[in-house]
């Protein structure tokens, strides 16, 4: 479809569906750089007069403005021309669904949309619909023991509930979770721990997006989790389960679309994301914890001569094992076909850890450029990652079938 037929559909569902709930801009062209991963349109009631709320989000921060009439037509213009890579259009009773391609076509879907018709949710206040609220969370933050019974978060829990938050929206930031189309959505967690993120996760997928979710936290210590049943029972979440296994020796009935491993420590980490990838999984959230793995091949060996000032001092080297660890990972998910970023996290109480890497799968498997970066930066350190030696055969050819290009 040329351009100007799907920016004109964008602007008649936008701006002239009286049923218009909301469009979603995400995603960036190779050659082409926006100063947002995401922008959510949507109407909102502003003293009583309808407006189109414009909420601009980066790896930092989210900026939301609302306009009138005429300005809003211009904004969403300004908007259209940044094109986006992936645009979803919902109103009541139609789903646009966009894919530009880097040479500009445009792949366009059209169809009805599966739920009921509602009217627009015309609410200003975005941020409170959007991410867990202490009100509307309140029977499972009391079960988890996040808020205590008077209904206030506990003050040695502030710290964990604004991890919460800024987990989801780290997360929803991703525009993924729109474009599942097949319901329920199936989530592991691996090496959930104390689950307070699982929990809030599927509390959040099923009764803020209203998005049916099956979600399974795995780890090794069936005690714990037996406790996490019983609160997942009490709360009448059937979708909620656990299961005692490590993460390499899981078999899931249906395959994941969602892979989380936050803080899952050193390569249980890779464990995940390794699992995550042979999968298939559309999404991978990782916030890695200790990375020891590496490191100890970087004992073992002189450092390079440009880095020896850097491994006289031990935290130093520490550091930059965790950054080399967390490089390969993100250079293995890209090869392998996800497209991945690595953002600042808020770090839970038990680490001082504050990375996320997100992973989509949405790009193709074995660029080159990827391909050739992860062999140059493993030869010049003479490391072999964890991650490599999981994902086996199919990432070996991915390597061997670039010619070598890179001189020490």
């Amino acid at each position: 479809m040329p351009a100007s037929d799907y920016k004109q559909l964008i602007r008649e569902c936008v701006l002239r569906d009286e049923d218009f709930i909301k469009a979603t801009f995400s995603g960036q062209h190779r050659d082409r750089t926006v100063a947002w991963i995401k922008v959510v349109v949507r109407p909102v009631l502003v003293q009583g007069k309808k407006h189109m709320q414009f909420s601009y989000f980066d790896t930092k921060k989210d900026i939301t403005k609302n306009y009138r009439d005429d300005e809003s037509a211009a904004m969403l213009e300004q908007l259209i021309a940044l094109e986006f890579k992936n645009v979803h259009v919902q109103s009541a009773r139609r789903v646009i669904t966009v894919t530009v391609t880097h040479k500009g076509k445009a792949i366009v879907r059209t169809g009805t949309s599966e739920s009921q018709p509602r009217d627009p949710n015309l609410s200003h206040d975005r941020q409170k619909a959007r991410l867990l609220t202490a009100t509307g969370a309140a029977p499972f933050l009391k079960a988890v023991g996040i808020m205590s019974e008077d209904g206030k978060i506990r003050a040695d829990m502030q710290s964990k509930f604004r991890q919460i938050n800024e987990f989801l929206k780290l997360v929803q930031q991703t525009g993924e979770l729109e474009k599942f189309s097949t319901l329920p959505l199936q989530v592991v967690d691996c090496g959930c721990g104390n689950a307070y993120l699982t929990f809030a996760f599927y509390y959040y997928l099923n009764s803020v997006l209203h998005i049916p979710t099956h979600l399974t936290g795995i780890d090794v210590n069936g005690e714990l989790l037996a406790r996490h049943s019983e609160k997942s029972a009490s709360l009448g979440w059937s979708g909620l389960t656990f299961q005692t296994t490590s993460i390499i020796d899981f078999k899931p009935v249906t395959r994941p679309d969602i892979v989380l491993a936050l803080h899952a420590c050193d390569t249980a980490t890779d464990e995940a994301l390794a699992q995550g990838i042979q999968w298939d999984s559309k999404l991978i959230i990782s916030a890695p914890c200790c990375q020891h793995h590496l490191q100890k091949q970087l004992d073992h060996q002189p450092a390079p001569r440009p880095f020896e000032a850097v491994e006289r001092h031990s935290i130093l080297k520490e550091r930059l094992g965790d950054i080399l660890t967390d490089t390969f990972r993100a250079l293995i998910l890209r090869i392998m076909g996800y497209q991945t970023d690595v953002v600042q996290f808020v770090s839970s109480e038990h680490t001082a850890k504050n990375l996320m890497i997100r992973a989509a799968k949405t790009v193709n498997v074995g660029d080159a450029k990827f391909v050739r970066e992860y062999r140059d930066l493993k030869d010049f350190w003479k490391v072999t990652p964890y991650l490599e030696q999981l994902t086996g055969e199919d990432f070996t050819h991915l390597l061997a079938a670039l010619p070598q290009t890179f001189h020490s």
